[in-house]
């Protein structure tokens, strides 16, 4: 997980990128804070992890419908909104959600509210539970083989960074002395 600021920097860094290289990039990520204002389209992972096609933000009805919402209904993080919107959706199609589960509607009985609370809690850690043990050992591994540490990327970026800068300043300091001499 990166901080507000180095993230900032990371998709900053990676838009420059793209346009200097004519590239693409695919950003997996759970944390949304600013990817409304960098990604231009969006994939979703269904729960059978099959990939949905390729959906260009600028003309998705769904999050269209989100980033046009107001007042109340307004939504601070459209790319969250719309994530939840999906995963709910899913879940509901999937059969693990009671049908009437709504996270929001305070206006039933609380204790049945608590009950359909508890058993989506319990359907995604049963879920959950058949996937990470196998995951986490293979994790580890890729861990060791990678050598990862965390904020290495940031570090190497920031690194990238200064020697863009530092032999900006060179090239800057030797036309500079070029010129001087040639007068």
């Amino acid at each position: 997980d990166l901080d507000i600021l180095s993230r900032s920097h990371f998709f900053a860094y990676l838009s420059k990128e793209c346009e200097q290289r004519g590239a693409s990039v695919v950003y997996a990520t759970h944390i949304f804070d600013q990817a409304d204002a960098w990604a231009t389209h969006i994939c979703f992972m269904r729960l059978d992890r099959a990939l949905t096609p390729m959906l260009p933000l600028q003309s998705y009805l769904p999050y269209q419908e989100v980033v046009a919402r107001s007042g109340h209904n307004r939504a601070m993080c459209p790319m969250y909104v719309l994530v939840m919107e999906e995963l709910q959706r899913q879940y509901r199609a999937s059969g693990i959600f009671v049908e009437d589960f709504d996270n929001n509607n305070d206006n039933n009985n609380s204790s049945d509210n608590n009950n359909k609370k508890n058993m989506l809690v319990d359907a995604i850690m049963q879920e959950q539970s058949q996937e990470l043990g196998a995951d986490r050992f293979e994790t580890n591994a890729m861990k060791d083989q990678e050598n990862w540490t965390s904020g290495r990327l940031t570090k190497q970026l920031c690194r990238n960074e200064q020697e863009d800068a530092r032999q900006e300043r060179r090239r800057k300091r030797e036309e500079a002395e070029a010129g001087q001499q040639g007068q």
